[in-house]
């Protein structure tokens, strides 16, 4: 058999573990189906936007009373940006699901595909047969957000944590101790009800907590005294306005703190790194802002998301010099197909194989997480059977990477 096929065979054969998830909870899920080819949208829907730029705005199907005047919407879309990997990731949803046998949608056939789509979500099994019986997964590690539930069935949570930088406002003061039933009156009361809420949700199954925040500010941060920290909060507890460089002080000590907490818990830090959405101020998310960080908490294991693209070769000769770097590729093989092959080939090179997550679907629908997952496992296999070819790694090396990567690392590392 070639190389390539016994490597896609091997990960088609694994219960893979999702390392990063927004998946729709089961129960939202059924709210919402049918689902159809214009509603079941990711991440093409960024494109949409940026096509439509200077047309005025709005949303694509705004006015749209049929489906046939939807695609005619798309369809002029697509004349125009069907080359981008978020679009060829929903067709790959299209041919493996439901029943798109062309290359692409076409005139002739996006209404049976639409009809399959329609029939198929609104089938009572379609979303449990697609998460266990298609993808194949062990579970999802989840972004949970403050105080929501979760499915235990498909799901392990992550803690999303923004809401604790903005503990500095009364509305999210008030939400923290409604959880908590603790009074906030000062830094050290604010400290000890995050660390309460995180010690809920650990006990509840969390394994770890997220920062996204490289969507609204700098990944940089530092150490800031507790002393200087207090003064600003208390601050704000009376009321008063706070600068900007007041409020990053306040939250780089926030940050560090929740590094603290990880440590004593043995919980990890999810980070987001990297790609952001139209209009994000990419240097934010440049991961070498979190150096500082990283090194102040030689004890907590960090996951650093989305390969850093496009700092993907910092973000791997960080994980190299940084033995408690995790590094993730949630989301990248629906960003670039081409792009991950390059990082994981130089990661490969650099990292130790324990610290490499290989995939993250990052997506709304499971049926997305099956075309995400046909994407990432043709990407890693073209990588590790070139270093088979070209690079002196074993084929045995190979296939145990292939495993490592898609789920024994995860297994290990999230504890399951």
């Amino acid at each position: 058999m070639d190389f390539r096929l016994e490597l896609m065979a091997e990960m088609t054969g694994l219960k893979t573990v999702d390392c990063h998830s927004h998946t729709a909870l089961e129960s939202e899920y059924r709210e919402a189906v049918p689902l159809s080819l214009f509603s079941m949208g990711s991440y093409f829907e960024r494109d949409i936007q940026s096509t439509l730029h200077f047309e005025g705005g709005g949303g694509l199907y705004n006015g749209c009373t049929s489906d046939a005047q939807r695609w005619a919407r798309l369809r002029g879309i697509l004349d125009k940006a069907r080359n981008v990997s978020y679009w060829r990731h929903n067709i790959v949803a299209y041919q493996g699901l439901f029943g798109l046998a062309e290359g692409d949608l076409t005139d002739e056939n996006w209404a049976a595909v639409n009809d399959q789509i329609k029939e198929k979500t609104a089938q009572p099994d379609w979303y449990r047969h697609v998460t266990e019986d298609v993808c194949g997964l062990e579970t999802q590690v989840r972004n949970v957000q403050w105080f929501e539930n979760w499915e235990p069935q498909y799901f392990t949570a992550i803690l999303r944590m923004e809401p604790a930088l903005t503990l500095y406002q009364a509305e999210s003061r008030i939400q923290l101790e409604k959880q908590t039933s603790m009074a906030i009156t000062d830094l050290d009361s604010c400290r000890e009800a995050l660390a309460q809420a995180v010690r809920d949700y650990q006990k509840r199954g969390a394994v770890g907590i997220k920062l996204a925040h490289a969507y609204r500010r700098t990944l940089h941060s530092e150490p800031v005294s507790r002393v200087v920290a207090a003064s600003i909060f208390d601050k704000a507890l009376k009321g008063e306005r706070l600068t900007p460089a007041e409020i990053k002080r306040f939250e780089d000590h926030i940050i560090f703190y929740l590094a603290e907490l990880c440590t004593d818990l043995d919980l990890i830090f999810d980070i987001h790194t990297g790609v952001q959405g139209n209009w994000g101020h990419v240097p934010d998310s440049d991961p070498l802002h979190l150096l500082p960080l990283i090194h102040a908490h030689k004890r907590t294991r960090f996951n650093l998301y989305h390969a850093g693209y496009p700092y993907s070769r910092e973000i791997g000769i960080l994980a190299k010099h940084c033995p408690n770097v995790w590094l993730n590729m949630a989301w990248m093989y629906v960003i670039t197909m081409e792009g991950s092959r390059q990082s994981l080939s130089e990661w490969i090179d650099l990292v130790p194989g324990f610290r490499l997550l290989g995939f993250g679907s990052d997506v709304h629908w499971p049926e997305l997480i099956y075309s995400h997952l046909v994407m990432g496992r043709s990407c890693l296999a073209d990588v590790l059977a070139e270093k088979v070819r070209r690079d002196f790694l074993s084929k045995e090396a190979a296939l145990d990477l292939a495993r490592m990567m898609m789920r024994d690392n995860a297994m290990e590392f999230y504890r399951l």
